[in-house]
Order: structure tokens, then C-alpha cells, then sequence
């Protein structure tokens, strides 16, 4: 009896989840986010949908109510970012902005705060995430002397550092990569619009 019980929730449970995943071909299935730098889902942005979503100026994403930057941003014209593609960090230029993310003043930090809100927030401006999780030492190890703006602010991409990152596609704006990470003290971010994103 417990056997048979067991079946049919699982049953219902897969029939569940089919019907979930309908409607999200573009997030889920084209674009399964990478856990770690194992997988074998390979990214292309040409499988990314455009957003539609009004992102103003640049750096585009304003921060949660109750958060602030820790010091003063880096933020440069033009420069080199580091992102997570397919759990290999790989360089991508562009306008670039880098910070430390703190709680208000007379406020503690929350971590799950940070991260839900960054998360609902690009999800509502059509961002889709491609990574979620860690880098390896020996891919550390492989670029970290290639980032000119390793120790600066908003610095990220360290073995055993949750990083989770989102790509934008925006006809106006072109492509647009969002990194975070967070403990249970602070939060950093890291935005980076192409300059040649359509090239």
C-alpha cells in the first residue's frame, strides 16, 4: 500500500511539474541556469529573449529598500568584468559598475533579503539567469591575474563564493550581465552593459 501511495504522488508530482515548466521555454529550458562548473549546458545569448521592460540609465537596477552602497561604487566608462559563463569566468567589456551592498544605517543586513530582492527584481525587468554557484580553485586560479579590478570594489568570483548571474537583452540597450553575491553581513553587485553586444 505504501509503495503504490509513494507511486502516485510521484506520478501526480511529475505531471505537476510538466505543466509548471510550460509557458517558460525561454528561461528554463533554452537557458537552464548552471549549478557549478560542471554542467554541460552550453550559453547562447541568441537563445535569450529581448526584454521589454523601461530600464532607464545606466546601472539600470536600483537598490532595495532598506540597502545601500557600502563605499563609493566603481564605476568606469569603459573597463573588463569576469562573469560565470558556463562556470568559467569569462571576461566581457563594457560600461562597468561595482559595489559593495550594506544595510541603511541602524539596520542589520539580511542576506535572503538581498538575493530575493535582486532576484524579483530582474526577473521583472526580463532578466534570465544563467549561473547559480561556485567556481572551482583551479579556474580561481586561471583568471583571477587577468581581472585588473581584482580587490576593488564589489569584487567577486573566489572559490566557495555563491555567485548567481543574469544576462538582459535589450534592443536599446544592448546586452546587459548582472552578478551578485552575499553573506550574512554584506551583499556585492556587479553590472556590466556591452558596448559591442549585437556585434
Amino acid at each position: 500500500m505504501i509503495v503504490l501511495f509513494l507511486t502516485s504522488v510521484t506520478i501526480l508530482a511529475c505531471n505537476k511539474s510538466q505543466k509548471e515548466d510550460q509557458g517558460h521555454e525561454v528561461y528554463n529550458k533554452t537557458v537552464p541556469p548552471v549549478s557549478g562548473a560542471e554542467s554541460e549546458n552550453k550559453f547562447d545569448i541568441e537563445h535569450i529573449a529581448y526584454s521589454t521592460a523601461d530600464l532607464g540609465n545606466f546601472p539600470f537596477l536600483t537598490l532595495p529598500k532598506g540597502l545601500k552602497e557600502m563605499n563609493k561604487p566603481l564605476k568606469k566608462s569603459f573597463d573588463v568584468c569576469f562573469f560565470p559563463m558556463n562556470g568559467k569566468m569569462t571576461p566581457f567589456e563594457g560600461q562597468l559598475y561595482k559595489a559593495n551592498i550594506s544595510a541603511e544605517q541602524g539596520q542589520e543586513f539580511s542576506q535572503y533579503y538581498f538575493e530575493k530582492s535582486m532576484e524579483d527584481l530582474l526577473k521583472s525587468v526580463g532578466a534570465v539567469k544563467v549561473f547559480d554557484g561556485e567556481i572551482t580553485q583551479k579556474e580561481y586560479d586561471s583568471y583571477n591575474k587577468q581581472d585588473t579590478n581584482k580587490g576593488e570594489e564589489g569584487d567577486m568570483g573566489y572559490p566557495g563564493e555563491a555567485i548567481k548571474f543574469y544576462v538582459i537583452r535589450s534592443k536599446e540597450m544592448g546586452d546587459i550581465y548582472v552578478q551578485y553575491t552575499a553573506n550574512n553581513a554584506a551583499g556585492k553587485l556587479n553590472i556590466l552593459q556591452s558596448k559591442n553586444a549585437n556585434n
